[in-house]
């Protein structure tokens, strides 16, 4: 009895054998079978960043209003700003591609 489960733990049975295409269905059966949900990750790493992109007109230099705008237009009350770049598109255009967390 040790000596079948060693050998199906080893894998060592030969191919076409009905050891062999169990396991081989087992391994099927969990890939097809498993809950998405066991493999979802839905924490947020605390280095994991987003970017945010705002006209000129929208963007403020005082924080609290930045902050503010941020949370309304991310959709997150807990968006804080970590960084700011002023960036100009082909037409030359100003915007701010803000860094949040």
């Amino acid at each position: 009895m040790i000596s079948s489960i060693t050998k199906f733990v080893q894998w060592q049975h030969e191919r076409g054998t009905w050891q062999y295409d169990v396991f081989c269905l087992l391994i099927i059966a969990f890939i097809f079978l498993t809950p998405k949900a066991w493999f979802d990750k839905k924490e947020r790493f605390a280095t994991q960043t987003a970017r945010l992109i705002v006209k000129a007109q929208d963007f403020s230099l005082e924080k609290n209003v930045m902050e503010k705008r941020v949370k309304e237009l991310s959709g997150n009350e807990n968006a804080e700003i970590l960084d700011w770049h002023e960036k100009k598109n082909a037409d030359g255009e100003v915007f701010y591609e803000i860094e949040i967390r």
